[in-house]
């Protein structure tokens, strides 16, 4: 058998094997530990401490009612969807975050305590951190820090 021969035999036996490794394994990924914790965070219940929900509306705030000093009274009704709304938003923005395992404290009983802080690229685009609770299917958002002294919040 010539060289180009035994060459066309090997390259046909490679993309054979290459087709099965493909079919078996598709395109799966790793998963870092960090990643399967912040997707198990997400896809929880969501609960927010009075203190968390005052500073997530201080954060959601629209310029022009950042701009005013005026503390500013809601509806029952229009607040809850203003609370809905801002917990929706944060759990989209939760995408862009990473638990820092430095800080966090996750075999700590009755619930996990996880510090929630935007990844590398996304840290000029939020100026807030998150504490977060783990308790078994709920997750409780504790307390938000503000990084930037620009936002002047009452809840502080």
């Amino acid at each position: 058998m010539t060289f180009s021969g035994r060459l066309k035999f090997y390259g046909f036996g490679f993309a054979m094997g290459l087709m099965i490794v493909f079919g078996m394994f598709g395109t799966r990924s790793c998963t870092t530990p960090n990643e399967l914790k912040m997707q198990e965070l997400v896809f929880q219940q969501f609960q927010l401490s009075d203190q968390a929900k005052c500073k997530l509306q201080c954060l959601h705030m629209s310029d022009k009612l950042r701009g005013e000093n005026k503390a500013f009274v809601l509806a029952p009704e229009a607040q809850q969807k203003l609370d809905q709304s801002n917990l929706l938003l944060l759990k989209m923005e939760l995408r862009h975050f990473e638990v820092n395992y430095d800080l966090s404290a996750p075999r700590k009983e009755p619930c996990g305590e996880y510090f929630l802080q935007p990844k590398k690229e996304f840290a000029d685009q939020y100026n807030y951190k998150i504490l977060v609770l783990d308790c078994d299917t709920i997750t409780r958002i504790n307390d938000i820090s503000m990084t930037s002294a620009t936002l002047a919040c009452p809840c502080q």
